[in-house]
């Protein structure tokens, strides 16, 4: 296959031409109706002077299978994201699995090492750089608890894991979280009930990675009608964070900074999934923590 070539017909659904002489794909059920990804990786490219190009790339959960084998099959693949619904579909056609994402059971990101496919997750991975960020690099040394292991959270919880001096798990379902915390190990344990004033009384970051939150008032807040009652019992330097970014402040963070606690939103978690995923399907494009911080700001300038 050469460039200027279409690529795969018949294994998906958009028509995808290659006009560069490598490239990174998103794959999903239908990421060409306006995926955010192509647009981040594709200033990325431009800015390091790369020639490749990230394409969408519609994918039927029937023809995934073949989809992969095809892309590891070609040398001219990067790598790139898994969005909805393969997430965890595209487990058993992997080479291998970061251990984190192992641990969530879902991938985000492909990744080429040599002549094998790798998954990994970057949804924690964004939570935690971010986290890291937030306490200036003292994130060993923090207590926290985390609301929602859903899908998000459970991404959060496997990246802090083991990163932090504890990790409490609460969730609606209780066992969702017990669960969980079994699978992770490394001194995770999980709320047996709501979260109450005593849980996080010792507390050093509250994080909601859970969707609660879109909505506003009382229903907003993971905490429930109590929310007000329960950040109280925060200590006075705690930070409060919600993976959230859409509103920019949900009920937890305006409750939380009305208390005058640290808050944060999770708008710097999505760049950063987007800019660990491209780091590494692009060693060395961007090396190092000063190109780290310059892929950070193309990305959130392609964002705007």
């Amino acid at each position: 296959m050469t460039p200027n070539a279409a690529l795969f017909p018949g294994l998906i659904d958009n028509p995808v031409v290659l006009e560069t002489g490598r490239y990174a794909a998103i794959l999903g059920l239908a990421p060409s109706k306006g995926a955010r990804s192509p647009l981040l990786w594709n200033a990325a490219f431009a800015a390091a002077g790369i020639d490749a190009r990230m394409v969408p790339m519609d994918v039927p959960l029937d023809r995934l299978p073949a989809l992969v084998a095809a892309l590891k099959a070609d040398a001219r693949f990067l790598g790139g994201a898994v969005t909805m619904p393969h997430k965890q579909a595209i487990l058993p056609h992997l080479d291998r699995v970061e251990p984190e994402a192992a641990a969530i059971g879902a991938v985000n990101a492909l990744y080429r090492d040599g002549d094998a496919l790798v998954g990994a997750n970057t949804d924690g991975a964004g939570a935690l750089s971010q986290l890291e960020d937030l306490t200036g690099g003292a994130l060993a040394g923090k207590r926290v608890l985390l609301v929602g292991t859903g899908g998000a959270g459970c991404a959060v919880a496997a990246y802090l894991a083991g990163r932090v001096a504890a990790l409490a798990l609460a969730n609606r379902t209780p066992r969702t979280a017990a669960d969980l915390a079994a699978r992770l190990g490394k001194g995770v344990v999980a709320l047996p009930g709501p979260v109450t004033a005593a849980d996080l009384a010792g507390i050093d970051i509250l994080v909601n990675g859970s969707s609660v939150g879109f909505a506003s008032g009382p229903a907003g807040s993971p905490l429930g009608p109590d929310t007000d009652a329960l950040l109280a019992a925060l200590p006075a330097g705690a930070l409060v964070y919600d993976i959230i970014y859409q509103p920019a402040e949900t009920d937890l963070l305006a409750r939380a900074r009305a208390r005058g606690l640290k808050t944060a939103n999770g708008l710097g978690m999505n760049l950063d999934q987007a800019v660990i995923a491209f780091d590494k399907s692009n060693p060395g494009a961007y090396p190092g923590s000063p190109g780290r911080d310059a892929l950070r700001r193309v990305m959130a300038e392609a964002g705007k």
